[in-house]
């Protein structure tokens, strides 16, 4: 090669290094490509976790809407209420507990 090939062949050399390095390195570039591809796969899992949970509540909204059975074991579970017909005993001392 001649000296002004050398010449042209480094300055095309340092044009496509120049063109390489944003397509890489800056915004939009490849790296910035790999983030935003993590970053989806991270909130398509959080909306799949939360379309499970939304569709759990919608059960148990249909079950506590048309469930009476269901209805009186959450009264009963959760807010400690008894039927008409029940007497509650309740235990004092150290046995108590067990």
């Amino acid at each position: 090669m001649e000296g002004k090939e050398k010449v042209v062949c480094g300055g095309l050399a340092l044009v496509l290094i120049g063109l390489l390095i944003p397509l890489v390195f800056m915004q939009w570039g490849f790296l910035d490509l790999q983030e935003r591809r993590r970053e989806l796969a991270d909130r398509q899992a959080l909306n799949l976790t939360v379309a499970q949970e939304n569709s759990r509540l919608e059960m148990e909204i249909r079950r506590l809407k048309n469930d009476p059975a269901y209805l009186e074991h959450i009264a009963r579970r959760e807010l400690g209420m008894v039927a008409e017909d029940e007497i509650v005993v309740k235990f004092h001392g150290k046995d108590a507990a067990e």
